[in-house]
C-alpha cells in the first residue's frame, strides 16, 4: 500500500508539472499569435499611411499648379565636355515629373557616371539651379543646360 501511495503522489507531482508546462506553453502560443496579429496590423497600417500621404501629395500638386507653364515632354541639348548632351524633361501639372539623359555618347564615361545623379536632383529640387558634380563640371553643365533648354520650351508653350 505504501508503494501505491508513493506512486500516486509521484503521479500527482508529474501531473502538476505537466499542467504548469502546458499553461506556460499555451501562454507562449498566445503571445506569438498576438505578436503575429499585431505585426500584420502594423504592416497594413503603415502601407495605408503611405498611400494616404501619396494621395495628399497628389491632391496638393493638383490643387496648386507648379511653376512650369505647359505640361508635356520637352527636349533640349547643350554642350558637355565631349559634345552635345541631349535631355528630356516631362512636366506634369506644372511640376518636373522626370528628367532623362537621352544621349551623351560623346561624354567621357567616367565623368558621365559621376554626373548621372543630376536628373534625380533636378526632379527633387524642381529646378535646374543646382550645383554641378565636382570632377564632372563640363558634363554636369551639359546636363543642366540641356534640361534648362527643355524647361524653357515648357515656359514658352512649345509642346513637342
Amino acid at each position: 500500500m505504501a508503494i501505491e501511495r508513493g506512486h500516486v503522489i509521484h503521479m500527482q507531482v508529474l501531473f502538476e508539472r505537466f499542467r504548469i508546462f502546458a499553461s506556460k506553453a499555451l501562454n507562449v502560443v498566445l503571445v506569438a499569435v498576438v505578436l503575429l496579429f499585431f505585426n500584420s496590423w502594423a504592416t497594413k497600417a503603415v502601407a495605408h499611411d503611405e498611400a494616404v500621404a501619396e494621395q495628399i501629395a497628389a491632391a496638393e500638386r493638383a490643387a496648386n499648379r507648379g511653376p512650369y507653364a505647359t505640361d508635356g515632354t520637352f527636349t533640349g541639348s547643350a554642350q558637355g565636355y565631349g559634345g552635345q548632351v541631349a535631355m528630356q524633361v516631362v512636366v506634369k501639372d506644372g511640376y518636373i515629373e522626370s528628367v532623362e539623359i537621352l544621349d551623351a555618347s560623346h561624354e567621357d564615361q567616367a565623368w558621365l557616371d559621376m554626373a548621372v545623379v543630376l536628373p534625380d536632383r533636378i526632379v527633387q529640387a524642381q529646378t535646374t539651379a543646382i550645383d554641378v558634380v565636382s570632377g564632372a563640371t563640363y558634363t554636369s553643365v551639359g546636363i543642366l543646360n540641356g534640361a534648362t533648354e527643355a524647361l524653357q520650351k515648357s515656359m514658352a508653350g512649345e509642346v513637342e
